[in-house]
């Protein structure tokens, strides 16, 4: 295969990943009542402790506004709550509730069994290459987002 082949190729095969990945994802996440992205904001929370809008915009690199849209999404549905900061009560600081506890911890089994799944078909040495192979990509993509922002 020639070079401009296998780029095309590898492209198919990349967003027929990505599309099943996102259907499954969405069947996945629809049992708990939460959405794309929602997780990542959980995992945040809980990571982070209480942190401010501000702090979870940056933590996951995404716009304020949308932290502000999936913090009140996900507060009307009883996963987080805002709480006064006690040291400076002017400051509001995002807590997970319990539920948001337990939802967190059930995606974290589930992403599990995604990524188990995911590597099923591949030898010790492969899923090790494979992890490489992914961690060279988002460095790469990372970088390419950077030249976009100039």
């Amino acid at each position: 295969m020639t070079r401009e082949e296998v780029t095309s190729a590898a492209g198919r095969e990349f967003q027929a990943l990505l599309h099943i990945y996102n259907l499954c994802m969405q069947r996945t996440l629809s049992k708990y009542g939460l959405y794309p992205g929602q997780p990542q904001l959980l995992f945040a929370v809980r990571t982070l402790g209480t942190p401010t809008q501000n702090e979870l915009a940056e933590q996951l690199a995404i716009s304020k506004a949308s932290v502000g849209v999936s913090v009140r999404r996900l507060e009307n549905t009883g996963f987080v709550k805002r709480v006064r900061d006690k040291k400076d009560t002017r400051c509001i600081r995002i807590a997970l509730t319990q539920k948001g506890q337990d939802y967190a911890r059930w995606c974290d089994i589930d992403f599990e069994m995604f990524f188990t799944t995911l590597l099923e078909n591949f030898s010790g040495d492969e899923r090790a290459d494979a992890l490489d192979m992914l961690e060279r990509m988002n460095k790469s993509m990372r970088a390419f987002r950077e030249r976009l922002k100039s």
